[in-house]
């Protein structure tokens, strides 16, 4: 309809009520509420993929060990420490996943293979929950557990903070390298699927960093919970296996979806 003319047309009231459902919301632009979704389902897909078992189970001991020395800013500092470290380290790895697709481009072959990964990782996570560590599994290697408990034990009996802080910043990379098997599968999954939103960089990695805040946020509240109580806490196998099943029922149903109805994940 040309500028100035005042003739009503048929179109005229959905044009109306597009503009009144859209807000702008800070980083992320104006948003309608149709595309209300990704922010909710960038939330939370990172607060499942933050009650990761493997690390779920490094921070827990951490925090074990460290509630002996009840000094509640030692272990504030120490354990938060290495969660914003995880964090920072996860955000990476999922930036370089960004950008391997942002190369690749739109590919139906990139979907059919990482819907069948999914669909496999999250069914081997689902298999831990009836039948624990028994056949493949995708967890931490029992063999890497004697230096994770070394380091932690190191990070202890550090003369001084910053040598604390120091163990404390490698532990968390490490154990970001180690626990990849855990974890690869919803950063692939959930990268591919904001690529395929077509939003410019920043939005990108601003949603990156909301992915990661929700990821960080259960590790967090834990460590602030435990600062709080000084009590001890680890976590047991009825614990692990539920966080497999749910992780791994996310993993699969992402899977299906990016094999028989990507069109959904837009």
């Amino acid at each position: 309809m040309p500028i100035g003319d005042d003739t009503e047309t048929e179109d005229s009231p959905v044009e109306n009520n597009e503009e009144d459902e859209t807000i702008s919301v800070p980083v992320f632009g104006k948003l309608n509420a149709g595309k209300l979704g990704l922010p909710l389902f960038t939330i939370a897909i990172g607060l499942v993929d933050g009650f990761n078992p493997c690390a779920m189970w490094v921070l827990l001991f951490l925090l074990s060990i460290l509630v002996n020395v009840k000094d509640r800013r030692k272990i504030l500092l120490i354990a938060g420490t290495f969660v914003f470290i995880s964090g920072l380290a996860y955000f990476i790895f999922m930036a370089a996943w960004l950008n391997v697709f942002i190369f690749l481009g739109y590919l139906r072959v990139i979907q059919i293979t990482l819907g069948i990964l999914a669909i496999g990782v999250g069914s081997i996570h689902i298999k831990d929950f009836f039948a624990f560590k028994k056949g493949i599994s995708l967890s931490i290697p029992e063999s890497a557990k004697p230096g994770i408990y070394q380091r932690v034990r190191k990070i202890v009996t550090a003369e001084n903070m910053t040598g604390a802080l120091i163990g404390s910043i490698i532990l968390a990379i490490l154990v970001n390298i180690v626990e990849l098997l855990c974890t690869a599968g919803l950063p692939a999954l959930y990268t591919h699927i904001l690529t395929m939103q077509k939003l410019s960089q920043w939005q990108n990695y601003a949603y990156l960093l909301l992915y990661n805040f929700a990821y960080m946020f259960d590790d967090g509240l834990m460590v602030l919970v435990v600062t709080w109580t000084l009590s001890k806490s680890k976590l047991q196998e009825n614990q692990g296996r539920w966080l497999k099943l749910v992780s791994g029922a996310v993993i699969a149903v992402l899977g299906f979806l990016m094999l028989f109805k990507p069109d959904w994940l837009h």
